[in-house]
């Protein structure tokens, strides 16, 4: 592991409405167009684990499918401060610090809406997902990259500290790291923790924080920020529970803060749906779910661990993750020109890894990502296809 050769980039300011689709929007419509099998997204081609569907079926009628209150349906918010004690051994209360959105990306924005005003700047950690910087700039903001050029850099704290002016609002990161495959360690976490100490708010998207392939407990920001109002975590069931389409997402903050966060939360969606609360309260109180959440590690960990064997078999340098999902491979050349390439040619669509900067570093120009939250006998297929075309 090498200390950070990070390139910090100036403030860019605020982009108006973006008119050309997401990366997330269009390379799976073109995946879908050549019968692609879809490793360009991090969505799963399976349900969610049986605990969620049993816990929404045991629903009745009544007041369960009524609007809940804007800030989460009382039984979520007391499931999840009880889990994050349990969890992360911090207590929340949840009456004022837990606030239930549409997904980790409506938290996400009602947070910088809650936290940044027309000149305020936000620090991005690069590589970043792609729903940062337009957060911000909706609401006026702008932002200040620190670039890491490789998946072995780190963020260094006098690099970081570069990046920080008297305008900086908050920095956001992102542990476990989509698309690094790897949480912050305690070197990074004091680096961005330290910023606090200038009045910076670290706003953390955690939202692999149960997929800890490696086997090692999640270090987040209620552990690495003492300061409630200092801090936000951002999480969702959508990928520790293979539930993406649920869309129920939350923002822990301290009550000052997440006064704020919600006063934005009440006009953009109101509430998430309210019977999908309900079964994610019950299925966070189970005793079974650290049971289950280990086993859906363990079983990612098999199937990554063999989808990086296959891509060395084929001649593409890959590296595994330690957490999430998400497999690096070089593929030698322009990753763009090789990405769309392969989806009409090989009929397997995987995402550049440019997309997540702003200005991309040479060392990933040849980089691609690959979505391994796939049945066995999709990633088999996808194989066999790669393997044709690349022979």
């Amino acid at each position: 592991m090498t200390p950070t050769t990070a390139a910090t980039a100036p403030a860019t300011p605020p982009a108006p409405a973006p008119a050309a689709e997401s990366v997330f929007v269009r390379i799976p419509a073109l995946a879908a167009k050549y019968g692609a099998v879809n490793l360009a997204q991090g969505v799963f081609d399976h349900g969610p684990d049986r605990a969620l569907l049993d816990a929404l079926a045991a629903l009745g009628d009544g007041t369960e499918h009524q609007y809940a209150p804007s800030a989460g349906h009382p039984l979520l918010r007391a499931a999840l401060a009880g889990y994050l004690r349990l969890h992360e051994g911090t207590p929340i209360d949840p009456d004022t610090e837990v606030t239930v959105t549409v997904g980790a990306t409506e938290a996400l924005h009602c947070v910088i809406a809650a936290l940044v005003s027309p000149g305020d700047e936000v620090v991005l950690v690069e590589p970043a997902y792609e729903q940062y910087a337009p957060a911000v700039h909706s609401a006026g903001g702008t932002t200040r990259a620190l670039r890491l050029a490789g998946p072995d850099d780190r963020i260094d704290a006098a690099a970081l500290a570069r990046v920080v002016t008297p305008a900086t609002r908050a920095v956001i990161v992102n542990t476990p790291w989509n698309p690094l495959g790897r949480s912050l360690d305690a070197d990074e976490w004091r680096a961005v923790a330290d910023l606090t100490r200038r009045g910076v708010v670290v706003v953390s998207d955690e939202t692999y924080e149960h997929l800890n392939l490696d086997g090692t407990p999640h270090t987040g920001v209620l552990a690495a920020v003492a300061d409630p109002e200092l801090r936000v975590k951002i999480s969702s069931v959508s990928k520790s529970f293979a539930a993406t389409g649920w869309r129920i997402g939350w923002a822990v903050a301290g009550p000052e803060l997440t006064r704020r966060i919600r006063a934005v939360h009440q006009f953009v969606t109101f509430c998430p749906p309210t019977p999908l609360q309900v079964a994610v309260a019950a299925v966070l109180r189970a005793p079974g779910t650290p049971a289950v959440l280990e086993r859906r590690a363990r079983d990612l960990r098999a199937r990554v661990d063999g989808f990086v064997a296959d891509l060395r078999a084929m001649g593409l340098p890959a590296t595994a993750p330690g957490n999430g999902f998400f497999v690096l491979a070089d593929v030698g050349e322009d990753a763009e020109r090789w990405c769309d390439r392969t989806i009409a040619e090989a009929r397997v669509a995987a995402l550049p890894m440019s997309v997540f900067y702003a200005d991309p570093p040479a060392a990933m120009a040849t980089t691609v990502r690959f979505a391994v939250c796939k049945r066995q006998e999709t990633l088999d297929e996808a194989v066999r296809r790669l393997r044709r075309h690349l022979t």
